[in-house]
Order: structure tokens, then C-alpha cells, then sequence
């Protein structure tokens, strides 16, 4: 009988995936060179047997590995994990693949170098911690600035995650903005062109050429909803998901953003950040719509 000194058994959220990459995530603290040297010298065996970097798992498989406790200790590093008690998080839409929720204003979506605990992704998480493995967390598909509300996707299962990554990236998930501007808009239009970021200042610039191949190709849609006043309530739609994408794009329509005075926008009242909602997702024949309570008070604000 052969002794192991650490079985893995594959579960759904492992498999359909390669050996290496795999192995990558689970022995966190080692090298991609090391993990074949690994797999070439048998140290690193699936069901007993020798298998090649570019094996797909699969469910219930065994992935052995002959190393010390002292030796897999040092390839392995624990990495930080703070879930919080008291998840606080606003779902609009869950089945067995993905959540929906609506992340509030001020709210980062991922964590930071400054911020670990007080995001989105970590109330997820310890909401779906019984989904949670060592090579495997619930992650989100499309992330939002602090200071923007609104829908954000997370898959629950690693299948999930490779397929909704790719209905994004071919995009087949659109994505609608609220936003109250300065000025009347009175038609819909589309504004492409190429974004590059302005270290000195801060903020993303928007080119209709993409000077020295610097740019990033960006795509903007927008349709006037309503007028308030001198104010539009526009509905936007990005075919790219760039950061600061609408908020660039329609500054350079001189039509800001209220309270967005990094790009054009003057402060209203207490507003001193921009009104920005995400509140409409299309997936296949999947709508999904969360409104904003924050617009519906600006609103009545500049209506008087």
C-alpha cells in the first residue's frame, strides 16, 4: 500500500481546470518551474499515477502529493481571510450560478492595499463562505468605483466564472448606467474613442486617435430619459468597461456629471461625488433592474 502524505480530492468548484493551474492556487508560495519539476519527478501524482501539466481535472479526482509536512508547508502560504458576521448585502437575484447584488455608494468592490475588510467582495464571500475551498472564492465578473452604485455579478462556482468572464468579454452581458448631467441633451448618441490616464492630474482623457498606441479603445452609448430644469437624466450603456469611462466620456461632451468635479461637474447642494448608478443588466433574455433611491432624492432636489 502506498503512503501519501496529502490527498486532495477534486471537487465541482476544482474541476474542468489544468493540473497546473490548479497547482498554482493551491501550493500559493511556489513556482510555476517548480510545480513541473514536481510533476516530472512523480513527487506530484492524479489517481497514482504521473500526469502532465496540461491534464483537465476532474470531479473526484485525486491529485496525491509525497512531499514532508515541513517541505508542503513551505509552498503553501496562508492567505488572509476576513469575513465579517453580519453580512449586510443588498441581493436582487441568486440561483445555483450566480448573485446579484446592489453594491451601496462609498462601498469598494474588491479590496485594496488600504482596505481588506469593508468591501463588497468580503461580504460575498462571508455570505457564501460554505462555497468557499482553498482554490476557489465566489468572485465578481464586472466591478464598480467606490463612489458608484449598483449591479454587480459574482458566480458561485468556477464553471460559472469561466463562463460568465467570457459573455462579458464577447458581450453578451450589457450594462446600463443612471446619471443625472449638467445641461439639456437632446438626442441619444455614442462616443468612441481611446482613454489614457493623465497621472499628473489624476483622471482618464478621452482621444479620437490613439496617439503612440497608448489608448485603450472605449465605447459609450447614452439616451436622454428626462429633464429636469437644466439637468438631464441620462440612461448609459458601455460596450467597454474602462475606469472612468462615463464619467471621461461625457465630460468630453461637455455634459458632467452633477457633483463629479474631478471631470466638469459642479458640486449641488451636499453633492460633492458623482451620481452614478448601475441599474440594469441584460443577460440573454435575464433582465435585471434595481433603481436608485439616491437619484429619486436628487431628483426631487433639482426639480424645485
Amino acid at each position: 500500500m502506498v503512503n501519501y502524505l496529502r490527498e486532495i480530492i477534486i471537487g465541482e468548484n476544482e474541476a474542468n481546470q489544468r493540473l497546473d493551474r490548479f497547482l498554482l492556487k493551491y501550493l500559493n508560495n511556489s513556482t510555476r518551474s517548480n510545480i513541473y519539476k514536481l510533476l516530472r519527478k512523480k513527487v506530484i501524482k492524479i489517481n497514482g499515477k504521473r500526469e502532465k501539466e496540461n491534464y483537465f481535472l476532474q470531479e473526484k479526482d485525486k491529485v496525491q502529493i509525497f512531499l514532508s509536512d515541513e517541505a508542503l508547508d513551505n509552498l503553501i502560504k496562508e492567505e488572509k481571510v476576513e469575513l465579517v458576521k453580519n453580512v449586510n448585502i443588498d441581493i436582487v437575484y441568486e440561483d445555483d450560478e450566480i448573485l446579484i447584488v446592489n453594491k451601496p455608494k462609498g462601498l469598494l468592490t474588491h479590496p485594496d492595499k488600504k482596505e481588506y475588510k469593508k468591501t463588497l467582495s468580503t461580504r460575498v464571500q462571508s455570505y457564501l463562505r460554505h462555497l468557499q475551498t482553498h482554490t476557489f472564492k465566489p468572485a465578481s465578473v464586472n466591478r464598480l468605483d467606490q463612489n458608484t452604485s449598483g449591479l454587480v455579478i459574482f458566480c458561485k462556482t468556477y464553471e460559472a466564472l469561466k463562463k460568465y468572464n467570457e459573455m462579458m468579454r464577447n458581450r453578451e452581458i450589457k450594462k446600463y448606467y443612471l446619471c443625472i448631467v449638467h445641461g439639456k441633451v437632446s438626442d441619444e448618441g455614442e462616443i468612441k474613442g481611446y482613454l489614457t490616464k493623465n497621472s499628473k492630474k489624476n483622471i482618464v482623457e478621452i482621444t479620437k486617435n490613439n496617439y503612440n498606441n497608448n489608448g485603450q479603445f472605449i465605447f459609450t452609448k447614452y439616451k436622454p430619459l428626462e429633464y429636469y430644469n437644466n439637468f438631464t437624466l441620462l440612461e448609459v450603456e458601455i460596450l467597454t468597461g474602462r475606469p472612468h469611462q462615463i464619467r471621461a466620456s461625457l465630460n468630453l461632451i461637455n455634459h458632467p456629471i452633477i457633483g463629479d468635479t474631478k471631470y466638469g461637474g459642479k458640486k449641488i447642494g451636499n453633492i460633492t461625488t458623482q451620481v452614478l448608478h448601475a441599474y440594469k443588466l441584460i443577460i440573454g433574455n435575464r433582465v435585471f433592474v434595481k433603481e436608485s433611491k439616491d437619484i429619486e432624492r436628487i431628483i426631487k432636489k433639482i426639480s424645485e
